[in-house]
């Protein structure tokens, strides 16, 4: 009995005495890369870190960037001797023959203006290298392009390289008269959408008209229009 009450005192006095310790905190653990956690925030709203070489699918951030020189299928690098490319637009649209008109346009900066028909014939230029007038106004086909006198102009083909080297080349192929009303003889000769009419002008400027499209209808709404690049010559 007494070896009993002994083993019970010792034990009570250590049960007030020592409390248990309390167990450790578990280890914080690194989440496995792409794992979300309910403390990170869900990156479906936010921006890419500039800094970060990957993207999400693992292609390379950013986009390419298109050569400078490029625009629009023409090359715009300026050759040897001339300075960089000036941008317009260029168009024909021949006024009611019953007026007996014709219009004029200069390649130089795409300025049209018309005057009176006189049978083809220009009295004063003015720097003008288009023609397009009625020959006889019997017709939608008396309606014909050409070069004015005295100039250097050329189509450049559709499938030809657009820059300015080209276009000076073909600028001394010639135009004779072209009826556009007439599809099978504008095909034939290359004026179609996407080619161009080429020209070095009088003041020395290298000027592609492209031709980006052509309407053909009444002698009223038949036209064409495009962008014009000119390249002039260096100072």
């Amino acid at each position: 009995m007494i070896g009993i009450v002994v083993t019970l005192v010792v034990g009570n006095g250590q049960d007030r005495s020592d409390p248990p310790a309390a167990a450790p905190a578990p280890a914080a653990s690194t989440p496995a890369p792409g794992t979300r956690t309910p403390d990170t925030p869900d990156p479906a709203g936010e921006e890419p870190d500039p800094e970060d070489s990957t993207s999400p699918v693992g292609l390379p951030t950013g986009s390419p960037t298109a050569s400078p020189s490029a625009s629009d299928g023409v090359d715009v690098t300026p050759p040897a001797g001339r300075g960089a490319a000036r941008t317009g637009m260029w168009g024909i649209a021949p006024q009611p023959c019953t007026q007996h008109e014709q219009q004029l346009v200069d390649l130089d900066d795409g300025a049209s203006r018309v005057e009176q028909e006189n049978d083809g014939a220009v009295k004063d230029p003015a720097g003008a290298e288009l023609l397009y007038w009625p020959d006889s106004c019997s017709g939608l086909s008396d309606y014909l392009l050409r070069a004015l006198p005295n100039t250097r102009v050329g189509i450049l083909r559709e499938d030809m390289p657009k820059n300015a080297d080209t276009c000076a080349a073909a600028s001394a192929t010639g135009l004779g008269a072209l009826s556009l009303s007439d599809g099978n003889d504008a095909t034939e000769r290359g004026f179609v959408e996407g080619a161009a009419i080429c020209s070095v002008t009088d003041r020395g400027a290298v000027s592609m008209a492209l031709i980006d499209h052509i309407a053909r209808g009444s002698t009223l709404d038949m036209s064409v229009t495009g962008r014009l690049y000119v390249w002039p010559k260096a100072p």
